[in-house]
């Protein structure tokens, strides 16, 4: 997994299991129903770096995603979640 290391995603997305993708900068919601949030940009060029990397290293990455599997059953699984909520 490639996703903004902003928000929600961070609490599931590690170094471990994914490929965090900086942010550049945030810029304002200016209209609707999200108006006056911050929105992240993420960071292209870094973006490209991550996509060349899960290209050139298939098996880093599957490890990852196996890892991403594990971490999300293991924290976010519906019984661990019914116990949060």
């Amino acid at each position: 997994v490639i996703a903004t290391n902003w928000s929600g995603p961070t609490e599931f997305l590690t170094e471990d299991n994914s490929y965090p993708l900086a942010v550049d900068r945030m810029s304002k919601v200016v209209e609707g129903p999200f108006e006056g949030h911050l929105w992240a940009e993420p960071s292209e060029s870094k973006l490209r770096v991550l996509m060349r990397r899960v290209i050139d290293n298939p098996a880093e990455a599957k490890a990852k995603g196996r890892k991403a599997r594990e971490d999300m059953i293991r924290q976010f699984s519906p019984e661990i979640v019914a116990d949060i909520v």
